[in-house]
């Protein structure tokens, strides 16, 4: 995901400002980092030119998507489901006619630690089985040439963030090493549409919205209710009042973020996944309702 990825590059921005005026800070401050990995509450967060939208008082999410291939021919493909919707089709990416998705293989070997002895004698090192047994895994890629990124932010900020991941081989994804996720270029330009995170992907019969990141379960379900509520409560019973379930401005943010005021689930793909970045913390993991749901715009 876009926010993500700016996140490690501005750790990376950080990084680079000590060596640059404090060297001999170096040290110190990759210690301080190694101990806030380990410790939530120690935590350095890096600030990114991507506006944050806050959902309700205990969650916030960064208003932009998740990264949308672009076919040689010049179509963004959406998440719809396991497919991909393009001109009002479901579509699978890659194709059968582009050839199956490029694969590596990881071939690492599980030895003792390096503190202690090896004696590389014939029964010693067994790579058979056990804890030294070689082992050949596969990473499996979709390739594609071309990623779109909806956002929300400064653009100049954004800019500058990528022009340091250029120039410093910062790739997008795993095995950015082997070449893989490297930038060659990048282009940020107005949009076409007002929603960061959901699209009408415009099927036949009825209009679906694709969601394009992952929102927690429970902020979603909230929001799929009528604001003059026919058939639906829009209220709640609350420290002996009733109070509205939506305020005012939610409506209005249902526009900006899902591309529109009222929603209903059609096809959920619910699961435990990350909603902020970092994403290996825990803090921002819960019950989301992941990139490619459908919803129903009423």
């Amino acid at each position: 995901m876009l926010d993500g990825f700016l996140k490690f590059v501005a750790f990376r921005q950080a990084m680079n400002e000590v060596i640059r005026k404090r060297p001999n800070l170096i040290n110190d401050l990759l210690w301080q980092w190694n101990l806030a990995l380990r410790g939530t509450g120690q935590w350095i967060d890096f600030p990114i030119p991507i506006r944050q939208e806050t959902l309700n008082s205990g969650t916030a999410i960064y208003d932009c998507s998740v990264g949308l291939p672009v076919t040689p021919a010049g179509d963004i493909l959406y998440p719809a489901g396991a497919f991909f919707a393009c001109r009002g089709n479901l579509v699978a990416y890659p194709s059968e006619e582009n050839g199956p998705a490029d694969q590596i293989a990881l071939r690492r070997r599980s030895v003792e630690p390096f503190h202690r002895p090896i004696d590389l004698t014939v029964k010693k090192l067994e790579t058979q089985a056990g804890s030294s047994k070689a082992l050949d895994n596969r990473i499996y890629y979709t390739l594609t040439r071309e990623y779109a990124f909806y956002f929300r932010g400064d653009k100049s900020g954004t800019a500058q963030l990528l022009e340091l991941a250029i120039q410093q081989g910062i790739g997008v994804g795993k095995k950015t090493s082997l070449g893989y996720g490297c930038i060659a270029r990048f282009d940020i330009r107005a949009a076409n549409q007002n929603a960061t995170l959901g699209y009408c992907i415009g099927l036949p019969c009825i209009p679906r919205i694709a969601l394009l990141k992952n929102v927690p379960c429970q902020e979603v379900q909230r929001r799929c209710i009528r604001e003059h509520g026919d058939s639906v409560p829009v209220q709640k019973f609350e420290r002996g009042q009733w109070t509205d379930i939506l305020s005012s401005h939610e409506w209005s943010q249902n526009e900006r973020l899902f591309g529109a005021r009222e929603l209903s689930l059609a096809s959920p793909i619910e699961t435990f996944d990350c909603f902020y970045p970092p994403y290996w913390r825990r803090e921002g993991r819960t019950q989301v309702f992941r990139y490619g749901t459908l919803l129903v715009p009423r």
